[in-house]
């Protein structure tokens, strides 16, 4: 019997080794029907999306902690350890707790392992959150996808609510290679009796969600056509925004979170918690977008010399990322470190980053999906360019060359970016 952290940690990796990431429900429908179907009789507001889940996630909890909500979430990937990703309220599921539901359903994933069908560590683990869940007794649960929707372990709910908040090219090994199958495969947490709300403009995507949710016979609430977000006004330290739906106007909502791409994420949120909360206090709009953070996304961790990690893991993610530098530190010059999982699009990435860098620094990191950083800098033609497969040492290097009107911006994985946050913070 596994007992203590270390050894479920242990666990996880070998599982993560020997199974990878399998697709499909029927597994984790075995797993918590076997387990007394803990996620039935909680509600729901599940997010997904190719970027912008966490954000979005964490701009509804904060609202909802502020109108007093007893509020659990479900995120994923965690940046320093596992306990990250179930939380009630904002406490972290303490490791006494982590054990006892994982020590729950361990004979369960020994009898479905002997059988030729055992759960990924991503099913084990989602399973663990509902049983959690259900024993805390919370008012609402916002769950996060892990990968696409349709087939993703967390689609097995019926919620309240959906977002999807943006589609772009990603997993198109898994998902699709265009933005309409991924769209579809996003849309499939579309269920008849909850409202979608999204985030995706663009017309091929938004027409297959349109669609998605015409057949659910669901309202469908999409930013820019249903809801609007106007007078946005962005500073070095922070942005404001207003935002109308249906009959209902809030003006100039406080935000410290920076970027552009967070405004809309900020609006989906409050658009949420108007659709799921009938009457929530203004106030409590104000108080939990104004004190919203998210660790890894444009995070400053260092002033001397300036660096700032952000979550970019796909050319989305990119584009904004410069977008967001450029709009609050346009004097600046900037030099990246980078890294990659090696099944995302880490050619057009790089590509990206050159035409704004002074120098790219690349590196690896310890992971199965991690990408060599020998192919990462065969793919980059920067003129100042370098290798360190030591990313610790490649961090080092980097904050020594950094100077006044530098950045460096270290960027291009979010379980890189936790190998990267606890580093620093010991500095």
């Amino acid at each position: 019997m596994v007992k203590t952290m270390k050894e479920i940690n242990h666990f996880f990796e070998q599982r993560q080794v020997q199974l990878g990431m399998n697709f499909g429900l029927s597994r984790m429908e075995t797993l918590l029907t076997k387990l007394g179907n803990p996620q039935e009789g909680l509600k729901y507001i599940h997010i997904a999306g190719s970027n912008g889940k966490g954000s979005t996630l964490h701009y509804i909890k904060e609202i909802l902690l502020a109108e007093g909500i007893r509020v659990a979430s479900f995120t994923s990937p965690y940046l320093i350890r596992m306990n990250e990703q179930l939380k009630i309220n904002t406490d972290e599921i303490s490791d006494n707790d982590f054990v006892a539901a994982f020590q729950e359903l361990w004979p369960i994933v020994q009898e479905m392992d002997s059988a030729g069908n055992g759960p990924t560590q991503f099913e084990i683990l989602t399973a663990m959150a509902f049983s959690y869940f259900s024993k805390k007794e919370v008012d609402l649960v916002l769950m996060e996808t892990g990968l696409g929707g349709r087939l993703d372990t967390t689609n097995v709910i019926q919620p309240l609510l959906s977002i999807i908040t943006s589609i772009s090219l990603e997993h198109t090994n898994i998902l699709g290679n265009t933005l309409a199958e991924i769209a579809s495969e996003k849309a499939g947490i579309i269920k008849s009796g909850a409202p979608i709300i999204s985030g995706v403009t663009a017309e091929e995507p938004a027409k297959v969600i349109e669609e998605k949710a015409a057949s659910a016979d669901v309202p469908y609430y999409q930013l820019g056509r249903d809801f609007y977000v106007n007078d946005v006004k962005q500073s070095k330290h922070g942005q404001s925004f207003s935002i109308s739906l249906d009959n209902r106007s809030i003006r100039n909502i406080d935000l410290q979170m920076l970027g552009r791409h967070q405004i809309d994420n900020a609006a989906l949120a409050v658009a949420a918690v108007m659709l799921v909360i009938e009457g929530i206090d203004e106030k409590s709009i104000r108080k939990g977008i104004g004190e919203a953070k998210w660790n890894g996304r444009f995070e400053k961790i260092s002033d001397e010399p300036l660096v700032i990690i952000d979550g970019a893991h796909n050319p989305a993610g990119i584009e904004v990322l410069i977008e967001t530098l450029k709009t609050h530190y346009p004097d600046y010059t900037y030099r990246f470190i980078f890294s990659s999982f090696r099944d995302k699009d880490y050619s057009k990435m790089l590509h990206m980053l050159e035409k704004e860098a002074i120098e790219i620094i690349i590196t690896e990191f310890n992971h199965e999906r991690a990408a060599d950083a020998e192919k990462l800098y065969q793919q980059s033609s920067h003129e100042n360019k370098s290798i360190d497969k030591d990313w610790q040492s490649a961090i080092w290097k980097g904050r020594q060359k950094t100077g006044e009107k530098e950045i460096l911006v270290i960027t291009g994985s979010l379980y890189f970016l936790s190998l990267v946050r606890e580093f620093i913070s010991e500095f």
